[in-house]
């Protein structure tokens, strides 16, 4: 894969990984994981040097390494699946879902972010594997993410892909790593926290089977669009923001955090995710953007987001994502000392949370 010449797409880049998957040796997932390493260290290079030269807008940049970080699951559950059918067959008629929360759901990975995921299956509760030692669905979809989440952490002579934070999944670390379609539908409707509610804004399925790609997709619409009362609202995301500030922010004097200070990322996250749960219901075009910038153009186009705060904000967005993903490339975190262009960004994503009562 060529370090210079023109910044592949999303597009190229899922291209350049399937070619790299069509060369693999068959039944050695061990040297496809090596291969794999080698293609994402190879894009993701090519993307530094364009994200150095300012040949790629930093949005651009960060939606793209989410593609790669899409492209290299979609190829690495394959392997995984192959590798697990060897031993125990396949479920028939039914599939997982690979979905990204977080950053990667909302398409702006940094270089060297990790990636929120959640697992879901839609297996019937009797259903078992067809192999020669078969398993029971439920045990067999554990494996398959288990495999996949283990891939994705393994070293080898080229790095290691992805670590992995499935703390999102229905009961956090306390819940199944899989869950059925069932189980979460009513997770989500009887028993999730708030703050779960605000992190299905960002949610995608990312790789895996479509039908319950489809299924996912229905039971987020549901759990955005189900009514709720303002205040109450307001008051569990002010709560949980306030709470996350207290133990995450690394501000300081001469120091301003970009993800977790006043005025920083993670508040503009919290308005957005706020206002679609407000207003879902009555706007369900609510429901279809992932990413920050298209979130804020769909709640200034219902009418939820003052049309005075819509460009500061992107603004803010754009500004706070290019220095973030600076701090990245040379993996720092991602603190910066402030200056008077981010103090007004800060300023602007306070105002806008303050308009609508979400003080943090």
């Amino acid at each position: 894969t060529r370090a210079a010449g023109p910044v592949p797409d999303a597009e190229e880049i899922a291209a350049l990984v399937d070619e790299a998957v069509q060369r693999l040796p068959p039944d050695d997932i061990e040297a496809g994981l090596t291969a794999l390493n080698e293609v994402r260290q190879a894009i993701g290079f090519r993307l530094a040097l364009a994200t150095m030269g300012l040949r790629v807008a930093p949005v651009d940049a960060a939606a793209r390494l989410a593609a790669l970080a899409e492209a290299l699951l979609r190829a690495l559950l394959r392997l995984a699946e192959d590798d697990l059918a060897r031993q125990h067959g396949r479920v028939p008629g039914a599939g997982l879902a690979v979905l990204g929360y977080g950053s990667l759901g909302g398409r702006e990975l940094g270089f060297g972010s990790d990636l929120d995921l959640v697992f879901l299956h839609d297996a019937a509760a009797d259903a078992s594997s067809d192999g020669a030692r078969p398993l029971d669905a439920g045990r067999w979809f554990a494996r398959l993410a288990q495999r996949l989440v283990s891939l994705l952490g393994a070293v080898t002579g080229a790095g290691k892909l992805y670590d992995v934070d499935v703390r999102l999944r229905p009961d956090g670390a306390k819940g199944m790593l899989v869950s059925s379609l069932e189980s979460f539908a009513d997770y989500q409707r009887q028993r999730a926290w708030t703050w779960e509610r605000q992190a299905l804004v960002r949610a995608r399925p990312i790789a895996g089977a479509p039908a319950v790609f489809a299924a996912f997709e229905r039971i987020r619409a549901e759990t955005l669009q189900a009514p709720r009362e303002p205040a109450a609202l307001r008051e569990d995301v002010v709560a949980m923001r306030r709470r996350m500030r207290a133990e995450l922010d690394r501000s300081g004097p001469g120091r301003f955090d970009l993800k977790q200070g006043e005025g920083g990322l993670v508040d503009l996250e919290f308005l957005v995710q706020a206002l679609v749960l407000q207003h879902a219901g009555a706007h369900p075009s609510l429901c279809t953007p992932r990413d920050t910038p298209g979130l804020l153009r769909a709640l200034a186009d219902a009418g939820a987001l003052p049309a005075a705060h819509l460009e500061p904000l992107l603004a803010a967005h754009a500004l706070m994502l290019d220095l973030g993903l600076d701090c990245t490339l040379d993996q720092r975190p991602r603190i910066v000392p402030p200056d008077d262009t981010l103090d007004a960004a800060r300023a602007a994503v306070r105002s806008a949370c303050a308009e609508r009562g979400l003080v943090f």
